[in-house]
């Protein structure tokens, strides 16, 4: 059974998330198959550090990137047509007529980039720097592995030492 995350533990990995971000993110850690505090720590991590703490959906700038309409959006940072007209296929969205049903749409979407990247692999094995590059790819930059290493870091110790962890 996947972890559950409760608020609290949330804010103790991610202080700067909102509350709402507790139930998007749970159906997330379902969908991946997120059973153990490694594989919790590192999805909850990676998607942290790449939405700004849970707090941005889409990049500020977006509509006036080249790659616009199809820019940046979700905690996974779904980005160009060729990654939006995937997702649309796997996910039966109409995500190339609709980009903004990425944001709609955001838990599945992030479920289904994790589960297509395989990257519970990295999880099973603590590669934070080898799982953010597959994320992230050309944006890794050194301060995006130190942020992403910490909410690892943190995000372990609160899952493997929490008495909280609920089975969803």
């Amino acid at each position: 059974m996947a972890i559950s995350l409760t608020p609290s533990q949330l804010k103790s990995i991610c202080p700067h998330a909102p509350a709402s971000a507790v139930l998007p993110l749970n159906v997330v850690l379902a969908l991946t198959d997120s059973t153990t505090s490694l594989r919790g720590a590192m999805l909850v991590a990676q998607l942290a550090a790449a939405s700004q703490g849970f707090r941005q959906l889409e990049e500020p700038d977006g509509w006036s990137r080249p790659m616009a309409p199809y820019f940046a959006r979700g905690w996974v940072r779904l980005t160009g047509r060729k990654q939006y007209r995937e997702a649309s296929a796997a996910l039966d969205l109409e995500l190339l007529a609709h980009p903004e049903l990425v944001a709609v749409h955001n838990a599945e979407v992030a479920a289904w980039v994790w589960n297509a990247r395989q990257l519970h692999l990295y999880s099973d094995a603590g590669d934070v720097g080898g799982c953010t590059r597959a994320l992230a790819g050309a944006a890794v930059t050194p301060e995006r592995l130190a942020l992403t290493r910490a909410l690892y870091d943190r995000g372990c110790t609160v899952l493997a030492g929490s008495h909280q962890l609920l089975a969803a």
